[in-house]
């Protein structure tokens, strides 16, 4: 793995849990609806680079409550009772083996072709969590067998309660490496604070599984405890350090003055609270170690753990590690199964390790892991209606997690992998035979996704930003070749080009210079430079064609070619860059204003043959997420993003570019919103022709904007 500045990391810091800082500030930014509507599909995989701190922005949604939460590391409690013997040597799969019965179990006569396993009760000390998993490879089909648990409680037994047993939805996805080391099983159940607890397997026309054990799983020991807010927390308003000031070529010759014609202010879904893992005392020995899977988003689904809604809120982080330890060390997964859980207070937790706003594959809907991420509901809710608080915390954490990846959160037909489901947000029983989320969270599904829909704020962050001057119409940035001096090319609003205007900046050790539209949200349009030495500066403008001093936000990029600003990809408000790594992958350097640019992180393995990075903003408006276009060859090939979740599909825009040598995106150059259109300038004459993008993708007109030579570089 590489940082930054192209070093290789060691594989610690590769692994080191990624920290959120956060702002409450406004995005500034011109907003156009771009449109067009191409079918998106597929996959990339990516890999975790150096985790890094990406801000997220935007008016910061309802704080949660604190919670009381371990002052360090705890590992759960975890006792298996074998109840049938493993298969015999040479069948380590099970596959045809018949469970003999440990002294730990009974088995009831034979009545038609029923059999019940029943365990012997076992002791519970702790707020207990329970389940039952078999040898992989046993042959029990899913309707050929069902499960129940009953607790002691003062000498009293309850009633039996069924165990939640649907083996191939409750799962990683089929053919995935980690479904290849899982033992199938129940869910968890969360029986709470008994003395005893039993459970029972009931099969009808199968044979008894072989390895079949009982989990008896409780938080573990006492340790202390503080009482914090949540550490993913947009509310702490955690803004970057300025970066230094560069001090060389590239600063201010002497600023005019004049007033700024600021640029539009647009709004970006805010990010809820959450606490960390380390909130809830997770060990990270206990999952696989290794770097996680990473995916798409599409949309989201809404589960429930089950059992007990008698908890406190201080048993919570108790309850998280006890479902952790039953998901990888009995169920065989690399990590806890959800990427977030929400408890009844309305406190969300983060599940799964990977980063909160990345697409981490996990493992909760089975045949859908890949495309969609999974929040669980802590309680039973087939027996009772959920708090409001719940519903809120939901709504709000799918707003903000679909935004991130350009989903509207009240979206009707949405295709997520080889499925195609009727919204966005979907139950757990949606996608397989479950009662998942249980009826009465099932029932508030309409509620979230209407919350979901009405806290997402548009797009506007992610669409292309190209105005310097602040005259209404996107603007170029040009090197003079005869002095080195930056120029402003204004566009007059009919695709042809007005008065050049020079800058204050000598900009002589460029070698890659970039419209950085409102870089750090002031409201004025900005200016990136990599220069000659591998670092990439930004010089911050006031809306007067006049740019200050450029301070350097990175380091390292000599040899990183393929470079572009691309608007708002990781979708936390602040515009980022893409660029070609040396090691051939795309990768993403998530902005952060005037402060350094976050760890890069690979969007895809490559894009053979790229030579050129344009940003595109949103040439298509059937997502939220913003486009980039790649020069292969003598072609220019549209690339859908899935925001945090790389590059996907990709498109031929059917331009030869043979005959250019300057090839960028603006947005529409006639102020309208049908999307971004592209310039391009013949080498032969200098002449600059502008193709307007239509809201079906492809271009309207080819239009003449004028002869325009004497720049060496143009962003």
């Amino acid at each position: 793995m590489f940082s930054q500045d192209g070093h290789e990391e060691p594989s610690d810091v590769q692994r080191a849990r990624s920290r959120y800082v956060v702002s409450t500030q406004q995005l500034l930014v011109l907003g156009v609806v771009m449109a067009a509507l191409v079918p998106a599909s597929t996959v990339v995989d990516l890999r975790v680079v150096h985790p890094g701190e990406v801000p997220v922005s935007g008016a910061p949604a309802a704080m949660s409550a604190a919670a009381e939460v371990p002052a360090d590391t705890v590992e759960a409690h975890r006792e298996e009772i074998s109840l049938t013997a493993p298969p015999a040597k040479g069948r380590d799969s099970g596959r045809g083996s018949v469970g003999r019965l440990t002294a730990e179990a009974k088995r009831s006569a034979p009545r038609d072709d029923e059999i019940t396993v029943t365990s012997l009760p076992q002791p519970v000390d702790g707020f207990g969590t329970v389940g039952l998993t078999w040898s992989p490879g046993s042959v029990v089909p899913e309707d050929a067998v069902g499960a129940d648990v009953r607790t002691l409680v003062d000498g009293t037994w309850s009633d039996w309660q069924a165990l939640d047993v649907h083996i191939d939805d409750h799962a990683p996805d089929p053919a995935s490496a980690e479904a290849g080391g899982a033992r199938p099983g129940t869910m968890e159940a969360i029986v709470g604070e008994v003395d005893e607890v039993q459970t029972r397997l009931r099969l009808t026309g199968a044979q008894v599984p072989a390895d079949l054990r009982l989990a008896v799983i409780t938080p573990g020991e006492t340790v202390p405890t503080r009482r914090e807010s949540p550490e993913i927390d947009p509310a702490e308003d955690d803004a970057p350090e300025p970066a230094e000031s560069a001090g060389e070529e590239g600063d201010v010759e002497g600023a005019q003055e004049g007033e700024a014609a600021t640029l539009s202010a647009a709004a970006y879904t805010a990010k809820p609270s959450i606490f960390s893992r380390r909130q809830w005392g997770a060990d990270e020995g206990v999952r696989e170690a290794g770097p996680p899977d990473y995916h798409e988003v599409r949309g989201g689904f809404v589960h429930h753990t089950v059992n007990t809604n008698s908890y406190t809120q201080a048993q919570v982080p108790g309850i998280i590690r006890s479902i952790y330890t039953y998901h990888v060390r009995s169920r065989g997964w690399r990590d806890l199964g959800y990427n977030f859980l929400i408890d009844k207070f309305g406190r969300i937790w983060e599940g799964r390790y990977g980063g909160v706003d990345r697409p981490v594959v996990g493992a909760h809907t089975s045949g859908y892991n890949s495309y969609g991420f999974g929040a669980s509901a802590i309680g039973n809710f087939d027996k009772v209606a959920p708090p409001t608080a719940l519903v809120n915390a939901f709504g709000s954490l799918f707003a903000w997690k679909l935004s991130l990846h350009g989903v509207r959160g009240n979206k009707g037909s949405t295709r997520m992998g080889d499925g195609t489901f009727s919204h966005a947000i979907m139950g757990h029983r949606d996608a397989g035979s479950t009662a998942c989320p249980g009826r009465y969270l099932y029932a508030k599904l309409s509620t979230i996704r209407s919350q979901a829909g009405a806290k997402q704020a548009g797009w506007a962050a992610r669409e292309l930003q190209s105005q310097i001057s602040g005259q209404g119409y996107p603007d170029l940035v040009a090197r003079r070749s005869s002095d080195k001096r930056i120029v402003v090319l204004r566009t007059d609003g009919n695709a042809r080009f007005g008065t050049p205007r020079a800058t204050n900046l000598i900009a002589g050790t460029s070698a890659t210079l970039m419209n950085a539209g409102d870089w750090d949200r002031d409201g004025d349009g900005d200016i990136l430079i990599r220069h000659t030495d591998g670092t990439i500066r930004l010089n911050r403008g006031n809306g007067t064609e006049t740019f200050a001093t450029g301070v350097t936000i990175g380091r390292g990029f000599e040899s990183v070619s393929v470079l572009d600003v691309v608007s708002d990809i990781t979708g936390d408000g602040w515009p980022d860059l893409v660029g070609k790594h040396p090691n051939g992958e795309i990768r993403v350097w998530p902005g952060r204003g005037t402060g350094t640019l976050g760890a890069s992180y690979a969007m895809r393995s490559g894009v053979g043959g790229a030579s050129q990075a344009i940003g595109a903003g949103r040439f298509y408006a059937d997502d939220g997420s913003p486009e980039v276009i790649f020069k292969v060859s003598t072609k220019l090939l549209t690339f859908r993003t899935n925001g945090p979740g790389g590059l996907t599909t990709y498109s031929d825009a059917g331009i030869d570019t043979s005959a250019f040598d300057f090839i960028l995106a603006t947005k529409d150059l006639r102020g309208a919103a049908t999307g971004g259109d592209l310039l391009l300038r013949r080498k032969s004459d200098g002449m600059w022709f502008a193709y307007e993008h239509n809201q079906s993708g492809g271009w309207d007109r080819k239009t003449q904007m004028g002869v325009v030579r004497g720049y060496d570089q143009v962003g």
